[in-house]
This record gives structure tokens, sequence and C-alpha cells, in this order.
């Protein structure tokens, strides 16, 4: 009987679980988004969480437990001066995991764990405001810029004009299959 069964051990030891979650742990706050099964995920998401919880405290004590867990200096860096910055104001649901089916070889359940805040939507936003601002003054010239276009239309409309014009007709002489016949017997 497996009393107090926190813990899903994936069939693995408790090393190999640990190194598993480190390096899952590492890529999720690497790339912000990973691809694994579903139970990982699942765990994995109780993992990230607890290692968000402590990057908002900001702290030497907190900076130190969370690399025991991570063991990369970067990515510890990033997770208390980038990730850290995102979440002050929520309190939980840091990830998400979307399940998206099956893997096609052994028909494990996959699942995409991601985090709830990516850094990709807040620049996003940034450049929309930026082109917000940017076709304000341009609104005010809608008028003038049709009277450009219609001008351009006009001359162009003109030259082609000219040069039909100046282009002399010829009268195209069509061949018949009778006269094409006999050219190549000749």
């Amino acid at each position: 009987m497996r009393h107090m069964n926190k813990v899903k051990t994936l069939n693995k030891k408790k090393s190999h679980r640990r190194a598993m979650f480190q390096n899952l742990a590492n890529a999720l706050f690497d790339h912000e988004s990973i691809k694994t099964t579903s139970p990982k995920a699942m765990e994995l998401k109780k993992v990230a969480d607890k290692l968000i919880t402590l990057a908002k405290r900001k702290d030497m004590h907190a900076m130190r437990l969370a690399f025991s867990i991570l063991r990369n200096k970067e990515i510890v860096r990033k997770l208390f001066t980038d990730i850290g910055e995102r979440y002050t104001a929520t309190s939980g649901g840091y990830t998400r995991v979307l399940k998206i089916g099956s893997r096609k070889g052994d028909n494990a359940p996959m699942a995409i764990i991601e985090l709830t805040h990516k850094k990709e939507k807040e620049e996003k936003k940034e450049k929309k405001a930026e082109k917000k601002k940017a076709s304000e003054p341009k609104a005010k010239k809608p008028k003038e810029e049709k009277k450009e276009k219609t001008a351009k239309k006009e001359k162009v409309a003109k030259e082609k004009s000219e040069k039909t014009e100046t282009k002399e007709k010829k009268p195209r002489k069509k061949a018949t299959k009778k006269e094409t016949v006999t050219e190549t017997k000749e």
C-alpha cells in the first residue's frame, strides 16, 4: 500500500525523477513552452509553480533553493529577473497544460505545458500600441492621399492612351491550315 501517495513515481527512481524534472523545468523556463507526455506535464506543473513562487520572493535564500533544483545559473537568473516579475500580481496559476492528443509511435497521451504570461504577448502588445500611435497622424490625411492616388491613376491612364494611339495598327494575317501544310511540303 502506498500511503501518502502525493508523488507520482512515473515508474522511475527518485534520482531519475529528480533529474528528469530538473531538465524539464530548465527547458520550460528557457523556451516558455514545451511538449511532453501528459503525466509528466502534470507533475512538472507542480515543480514549476513552486519555483515561480520562490522567484516572486526575490531574496538570496529563495535563489539558492531554486538553484538547488535547477542547477543552471542562467535559468535561475532568468527566473528571478524576468519570469518572477511577470507574476508578482498573480497568486497561482502560473502554468497551463494543454492536451494535444496521442503520440504516433506508442499512443502516449501528449501535452503542451506553457507559462500563462508569455514574454512574446507583452512585446506584441507594445508593438500594437506603437502602431496605433504611429497611425494617428496618418488618420488626418486620408483626403490628401486619395487626391494623390487619383492623380497618379489619371496620369497612368493618359500615358496608356497615348501609347496605343502612337502605335500603328497593322492587320494581322490569319494562317489557315492549308497554307501551313503547303509551306512545310515545299
